[in-house]
């Protein structure tokens, strides 16, 4: 029986997705959810550099099947990718999100969708972005603001400070630490 609310589900049958207004089940896939054979029911998204990343046969094998089976593969507008970089500057994942990562949030955002990642950096921006998120397997993240540490001279920065992501006192690395 099809839930009446906008929260996300899963079981062990698999994921699915929550209606939209329109009715339509929109789900954002990510590298990670073609590794395993769970069941998703609803209109399916990914990005194309999602396709580049799969390695395995398994995992081309399962992309295949899908797009078969009527997934999209949809670039994200430049304005939404916008968007998601400036807040995953906000909240300190810019540096760990991979351009794939970034599209994915942006594209999430842009079709309203839920994002289906087990990538706590891609989760957090997201939740920063009001996006629903969904785990595959992992427990899902909590929203978290990250400050960034020197390894050298121990001071504390809201953002990196400079463009080579270094201390800008000592030269030394920085280490990305909840606030």
């Amino acid at each position: 029986m099809p839930s009446t609310d906008n929260s996300t589900t899963e079981s062990t049958a698999g994921l699915t997705a929550s209606s939209s207004e329109s009715g339509c089940k929109v789900l954002i896939l990510d590298t990670s959810a073609f590794f395993l054979s769970i069941p998703l029911e609803g209109k399916l998204y990914t990005v194309p550099r999602v396709e580049s990343e799969l390695k395995d046969l398994r995992g081309k094998a399962r992309f295949s099947v899908l797009l078969d089976e009527g997934m999209e593969i949809k670039p994200p507008l430049q304005k939404s990718l916008k968007s998601a970089k400036e807040a995953a500057e906000k909240c300190g994942d810019l540096r760990v999100l991979s351009d794939t990562d970034k599209d994915l949030i942006a594209l999430a955002l842009e079709v309203k969708g839920i994002l289906v990642s087990d990538d706590f950096a891609i989760q957090n921006t997201a939740l920063a972005l009001g996006i629903p998120v969904q785990s595959i397997i992992q427990r899902e993240a909590g929203p978290r603001i990250w400050q960034f540490r020197c390894t050298g001279c121990g001071k504390y920065f809201d953002q990196i400070p400079t463009k080579a992501g270094d201390c800008p006192i000592c030269g030394s690395a920085l280490k990305r630490k909840t606030k």
